[in-house]
């Protein structure tokens, strides 16, 4: 079983009993693995490049893995129906665990969602899955952010 896959069987288990999931980076490395829980994940794009930027420094003081391999990021995300309404203020937008990753080295970037089932009482009873649409492209700017973060305390040697 690849490290995505776990990570992604873990995370939904623990959407599924408790209801929601913290924002965390999983960083693999040539010289061991660390996960890194956000304790501040802003509201705007900017303001989360940022946190990323800031997580990255701080993962490469305090948890040197070594040359970067594979970065996850597992977060609760909306999907919106409009490129004119941010997805949060859709009204019909869609609920979802989110796991992106980065290959380090190749910079090949892949996505994962599962729409969040809620019953009536708010409670998650099912996790469905999601592609995202083949036309669309998969690069994001957090996974990059977190790397360049780490590589300003940990540049790549070679």
């Amino acid at each position: 079983m690849d490290e995505i896959k776990k990570i992604a069987d873990i995370a939904k288990a623990l959407m599924l009993r408790d209801g929601y999931h913290a924002p965390i980076v999983f960083v693999e490395g040539t010289n061991g693995k660390v996960a890194v829980l956000l304790e501040s994940f802003g509201n705007t794009n900017d303001e989360r490049v940022q946190d990323m930027l800031k997580v990255g420094i701080k993962t490469a003081i305090e948890h040197n893995v070594g040359e970067l391999d594979l970065i996850i990021f597992v977060s609760e995300a909306w999907i919106g129906t409009s490129l004119d309404v941010l997805p949060s203020l859709d009204p019909k937008r869609t609920e979802m665990l989110m796991i992106s990753s980065l290959d380090a080295r190749t910079q090949d970037e892949d996505i994962q969602g599962f729409e969040v089932i809620r019953d009536q009482k708010g409670q998650v009873i099912n996790l469905k899955d999601w592609s995202h649409p083949a036309s669309g492209s998969v690069k994001g700017n957090l996974l990059q952010a977190f790397q360049k973060g780490y590589q300003i305390v940990r540049p790549v040697l070679n």
